[in-house]
This record gives structure tokens, sequence and C-alpha cells, in this order.
């Protein structure tokens, strides 16, 4: 028989009044101190206060009186998993749904405990379970999306993510997760939509802001991200991810100094924030302070175990020093980091690692263009150990090395990756930077050549004759001014119009070197400037490489921002000079300082001396060639 009072308490409780509910379970336990229920439901009302200890103590006592009862072993195990005694619920649950085999509740419970233990698997299985009893229940779906998220099943979180926002579309972490999974797959379009979603249901969401703001900035809408950055610091200013990400957004906008204030504030709430301390290492790199930046590297390094960003760009550093065999070993760590824009290639050989036994030796292009033709430079030396070479590589290079290097088969890139038919002999593969590590240790080691690569000479002869055509006098001159690198390019980019003060020096003459089409951009310097740029109109600067070697071969200097171009004129040994932004873009092997590079012998770096700053580049620039004018000397 219940006793009296025992009703309306719990009819209170149910309402959610939960004074007027305890103050009636004690006064039925003052009269009835072994009534269970009440022990457990006075236990389930600490439970929802947050006092988890004493709601322990109250379900136990319930269940030493009652015996086992799967409600109260449910109510145990959550009150239990919430103390942190994952072990010991798990256990609770698993009598629970022995018990009571169709309890939804005490299945989902259990769920979460497996989760919280690590058991995934078995999570997987028992939200699957729960999901059985109960099939429209969005709490159930979005946790068993976030084990799948967890498992790394990335098709299969997604659906239960969409399932639960199909059944609840108010489930603002639902969308929020979604979001999450989408930006770790690159998906950053869908992943600000769903980020969107989840604010507009819940707007003082503070880590969708900051995933929102992250996202905005990966996809290059910077101010939105800056927005939504500080939103999320207004709303948990105590959470150091809004600081460090808002400093990452300033850093890429130029505000360098704000962004390090930034970093600092995040710093200060978490000073062991590893990607604070890695995000300072880039701010100072790009403030031309490459010795503070390298601590900062080495210090989030670590805070964080493996923090392969952090070492990449360490490494990156090391190298720009001449530090170079910590750099090419460090450097490695690339491909630990499986970025899809590096291009790792999926070969049935063991990788190359200075073997100096006979054997063809696969070697695969990576990163850019301009890359490749730098890091090529050190096939002949693989070669010269004694091995062949199968270099895998764009269609747009295959002529001109296996010209240049006698003895290279040099193979179009496909995918999926085929290169088994080329030669039957190939005993290791290496990516082509890799080769570094072996053959380029110390500047000792760097070969002394003026050029590496062979143009063919009856293209550079026309192309010679077309430009030293009788109404022309003085050295001829290529100029290329832009880069088009995604993430670097406007940072190592020039005008046309801002090389005035050079095209309007008498005395030389100027050939367009620069790939994309420039139409409109070089009529309107001649309109504007009043100079002449030569352009061969059936040349494609972009896709005949072989033919823009041969163009600046046959050019008496080449003045080039860093990219392809400058690349291939120093290849071809031409004097090359190159100009090299102060801090985002200054890649590692233009080296630093008055450095030359040891990849060049033929090049020339003119460095800029702040961020933005081209006039006084060109000024230099002007001096240098006027007084090589002045000479008849160009180099």
């Amino acid at each position: 028989m219940t006793p009296a009072g025992f009703a309306s308490a719990f009819e209170a409780h149910k309402a959610g009044r939960l004074d007027e509910a305890e103050r009636g379970y004690r006064q039925v336990l003052a009269i009835h101190p072994k009534h269970a229920d009440a022990w457990h439901l006075l236990g389930v009302i600490e439970q929802q206060r947050g006092r988890s200890a004493a709601s322990v103590e109250h379900i136990q006592r319930a269940l030493a009186l009652s015996g086992p009862h799967a409600g109260y072993l449910t109510n145990l195990g959550i009150t239990l998993e919430a103390l942190g005694r994952g072990a010991e619920s798990v256990a609770a649950l698993e009598k629970a749904v022995r018990l009571e085999p169709n309890a939804f509740g005490a299945h989902f419970a259990l769920a979460n405990g497996l989760r919280g233990l690590g058991r995934l698997e078995d999570a997987a299985a028992r939200y699957k379970r729960a999901l059985i009893l109960q099939p429209n229940n969005a709490s159930a779906y979005n946790n068993l999306g976030n084990t799948q998220q967890d498992l790394g099943r990335f098709d299969e979180a997604v659906a239960s993510y969409r399932r639960t926002v199909t059944l609840q579309p108010t489930h603002a972490r639902a969308h929020y997760n979604l979001g999450t999974l989408f930006r770790a797959a690159g998906r950053l379009d869908d992943a600000a939509a769903s980020f969107r979603q989840a604010l507009s249901i819940v707007p003082d969401m503070a880590e969708a802001h900051v995933n929102l703001g992250v996202v905005l900035h990966d996809l290059g809408h910077l101010e939105q991200a800056i927005e939504h950055a500080r939103k999320a610091i207004a709303l948990d200013p105590k959470d150091p991810a809004g600081y460090n990400n808002l400093g990452a957004v300033q850093r890429d906008l130029g505000q360098l100094d704000e962004a390090m204030e930034s970093y600092a504030a995040a710093i200060a709430l978490h000073p062991d924030l590893a990607e604070a301390r890695h995000n300072e290492g880039v701010a100072l790199q790009r403030l031309g302070r490459e010795d503070e930046a390298l601590e900062k590297f080495q210090h989030a390094q670590n805070l964080k175990g493996d923090f392969l960003e952090a070492e990449q760009n360490a490494a990156l550093i090391m190298l720009m020093r001449g530090d170079f065999k910590a750099g090419w070993d460090g450097y490695e760590c690339r491909w630990r980091r499986n970025i899809p824009a590096l291009g790792l290639r999926n070969f049935p050989y063991p990788w190359w690692r200075g073997e100096r036994d006979e054997g063809a030796v696969l070697v695969w292009g990576e990163q850019g263009l301009g890359d490749k033709i730098l890091y090529a430079s050190m096939l002949p030396d693989l070669m010269a150990q004694g091995h062949a070479v199968v270099w895998e590589t764009d269609a747009r290079l295959v002529n001109l090395f296996e010209r240049s290097f006698p003895g290279l088969k040099a193979v179009v890139k496909r995918n999926p990756p085929d290169v088994e038919t080329q030669r039957t002999d190939i005993r290791w593969q290496s990516p082509l930077a890799s080769l570094g590590r072996w053959l380029r240790t110390s500047a000792e080691s760097f070969p002394k050549r003026k050029s590496y690569l062979a143009v063919d000479e009856t293209r550079r002869l026309h192309y010679r004759t077309l430009l030293e055509a009788p109404s022309t006098t003085g050295p001829i001159i290529g100029i290329s001014w832009i880069s088009r690198n995604p993430a670097l390019g406007h940072h190592k980019t020039l005008d046309l119009k801002q090389w005035a003060p050079i095209l309007r020096m008498p005395g030389a003459r100027f050939v367009d070197l620069q790939y994309g089409d420039t139409t409109i951009e070089r009529a309107e310097a001649e309109a504007e400037l009043g100079v002449s740029i030569t352009h061969i109109p059936d040349l494609d600067l972009r896709e005949d490489i072989d033919g823009v070697a041969a163009l600046a071969a046959a050019c008496d200097l080449v003045i080039s921002v860093s990219n392809t171009t400058a690349h291939l004129a120093a290849a071809v040994g031409r004097p090359t000079w190159i100009i090299v932004p102060a801090a985002t873009g200054n890649l590692w092997y233009w080296m630093r300082g008055s450095d030359p590079t040891p990849w060049y012998p033929t090049a020339t770096i003119i460095r800029q001396n702040a961020p933005g700053q081209w006039q006084d580049v060109m000024a230099r620039l002007c001096d240098r060639l006027q007084a090589q004018l002045q000479l008849q000397q160009i180099n």
C-alpha cells in the first residue's frame, strides 16, 4: 500500500517542483524508513540537482531494500557515470538490461556508459538496440552519430545526424555535429550551412560561432570569420579557442600585432594550448622573425606530442637556415599529415632511403610545378649513383626532362597509379622532395652547375631571332609578375603597373613570360605606361613548358616573382632575378637575409623589406638594372 503523501510528492516531482517533492518524500520516509521508491526518487532529485554523490547513496539504499530493480539500477548507472565511475556505471546498467531487456532507457544509458569507457563498437550496437525499441528517438540517433564519428565512419555518422534532424529539426547539437563532420571532410560550404543552422536554433552556442569562424576563415571570408570569432569570445570569454581563432584571422588579414595580442590572451587562459603557441610561431614567421618562430613551433611540439603542422613548419625554418640534415628529417612528417594536395601516391615498393644497391627507383612528383622543377635537380645525382630512374610527373615536363637527363624515363601521372608497364626492375619509390634527405645534406652537397635543364635549341634560336628584330636594340629581359598559387599567390604577386620604373627604363626590351591570359593587363599597362612588352602569340605560356623554357633561355635576363617561371628560367641557366616577399610566401628554398639560394647558382634573390611594400623592391631593381645596362653586362 502506498503511504499517504507519496502520491502528492510524486505529482510535484513530475511537475518539476523539486523542493515540494523532496519535502514529501522525506515526510514519507520519516514514517516509513524502508520505503524503497521514496529513497529512489529522493536520489533522482539529487541527481537532477547535480548532487551525484548523495544520489548514489539514496539509490543504493533503495536497492538494498528492494533487491534487483531495473529502474533503480538504470538511474544508479546514470549517476555513477556522472561521477566518472564508468566501470561501475556499466556494471549497474548491464544488470538493468538483463532484468528488463525491452527498457529503452537502460539500453540508451548503457550505450552512453560504454562510449564513455571507449568501447565504441559495443556502444554503437547498444544504441542500435535502443533504436529498435524507440525508432524515432532523436537523442539516440545523435549519440549513435557521435559514436560512428569516433569510429571514423563518416557516411554512417552523417546518416545518423541527418536522421536526428529529420526527427527533430530543432536539434541544434545534431546540426552542429554535422558541421564538425563536414569541416573534417573538407566540405566547408556544407559545414558552414550546418553551423549556421545550429545558430539559428541556439544563437548563443559559443562553440558553433568558434567553428563557423574557422570554416569562414578557411573559405577566405575573413571579415565574417572575425565577426563570429568575436561573438564566441563575448559568449565565452574564458574559452581560449575563441581568441586563438580570432588571432588566426587577424594574422591572415595582415594584422600581425593584433594577432599576437589574441594569441597572448589565449595563452593566458591556457598556457599549454599548443595550437596558440604554434599560431604565435606562424605570426612571428610572417613578421620575418624566424628564429623566434622556430622556438614557438618546437614549444608547441613539446606540448602536443605528434603536432605535425608545428613539426613541418619547424622543419621548413631549419631548411631555410641551412640546417639541412635536421630540416629534411623533420619535413618527412608532411606525409603523416595526409593532406590531399601533397599528392601522396600508392605504389607497392619500399621507400628509398639512400640505398646504393642496383635497381630502379620510382620517383613521383609532389607539390606545385615550380617545386617539381626545383627538386628534380636531384634526379641526375640519383642516376649518378647507378640507379635507373622512373619519374612520374606532369605531362608538361616529360619532353624537357627526358632531353635534359639522358636515360631518365619520365611517365605521365595517372590515377590510379600505373607505372609497372614502364620497367620491371623497380625496387624502391620516393617522393621527389624526399630525395633531399639523402642528396642535399649540406651546403657542399649542392652542385655548382650553371644549369641542369637542356632546352630545345631549335626553338631557342627561333625565339632569339624573333626577339632580335632589326628595329630593336638592348638586352632582352623576360618578365613574370603573377603567382597563381591559391594559398600564397596574392602575397607574391605584383600588378604589372607596379613595374613601371623597370618597364620605362631605356636600353632594354621586355618579353612576356607570364603564364595565363594577361591580354587585358598587358594592354592597359602598355597604354598607360607607353611601353611595349613583346608577346609570342603562338606560345602557350601555361601548357607548353618546353617552349617557355626555350623562350626564357633566349632572354639575356629574366626578372620574375616567385613562381614557376622563376624556377624554369634559373634551371635553364639564365641570369634570373627573383622577387621574394618579406614574410608570407617567402618559401624556404629562397633562404633568408643576404643568403643566395644554393639551388640556382644563376639566381639573385631580391627581397622585400616589409610585407606588402613593393616600391622599395622596384627602386632597388631599377638601380641594379641601370648599373648593369651602363656596363653592358647582365648577370
